[in-house]
């Protein structure tokens, strides 16, 4: 009696186990469907196409730079960057993603030509983003680049919702953007990283124990 109790509690333990990993798996499988296929094909149908004089779509180019209106050197290679692309592929869309809310696109060209002597002779386009604030390193008093790298791939999933582009660009070095533009939008990406994550300064003074504002004592 006490064997066969064992087996049919056994049997029965079995028989949830499996019923989980079924569900488990539809789940899954499911989940899966919507973000790598369903939601891209959502995103593109409800992006913004650009078209020509005749009526064709025109191939748009996204830079993903938060600070454009800064007026730092990465901001000049952005503008470098972009007014070259304008002479050589004429027929491209240039876009960027900014987080500059409190300046108009007229105003952000022409501080680029004020500050760094560059002309954008063609329309640019820019998708505000609200929420930059996501990569300030005054949010995160600990694991401050953990924090603003999470924080790049929450605005870089605003930038996607606002615009999916046929090439994506990252010219701030927010590596995280980078898959989730390439799987969620289904665009090629490229990037051009003029202030990566982590420097070999930043390693050098973790392994010589040197404190600074950004490498405590206690940690070093």
């Amino acid at each position: 009696m006490l064997l066969s109790e064992f087996f049919r509690l056994y049997a029965g333990m079995l028989s949830q186990i499996a019923s989980m990993m079924i569900i488990s798996g539809i789940i899954f499988i499911v989940l899966f469907t919507i973000m790598f296929f369903i939601l891209p094909i959502w995103l593109r149908w409800k992006s913004k196409v650009f078209l020509d004089k005749n009526g064709q779509k025109r191939p748009s180019f996204a830079f993903f730079h938060p600070y454009c209106n800064a007026g730092g050197g990465g901001e000049r290679v952005l503008w470098a960057a972009i007014r070259g692309l304008q002479k050589r592929y004429p027929k491209v869309q240039c876009v960027v993603y900014t987080g500059d809310t409190d300046a108009t696109p007229d105003e952000i060209i022409t501080r680029a030509h004020q500050r760094f002597n560059i002309i954008i002779a063609q329309k640019v386009e820019f998708i505000y983003l609200n929420n930059r604030s996501w990569l300030e390193a005054v949010k995160y008093p600990y694991f401050t680049l953990l924090g603003q790298s999470i924080g790049s791939v929450l605005l870089g999933l605003e930038a996607l919702c606002a615009f999916v582009p046929d090439l994506y660009i990252d010219t701030m070095g927010y590596a995280f953007t980078l898959p989730l533009f390439k799987y969620l939008g289904g665009c090629p990406v490229s990037c051009y990283v003029h202030y990566p994550t982590i420097s070999t300064d930043m390693l050098s003074r973790v392994s010589q124990r040197l404190e600074a504002h950004n490498n405590a004592s206690f940690i070093s």
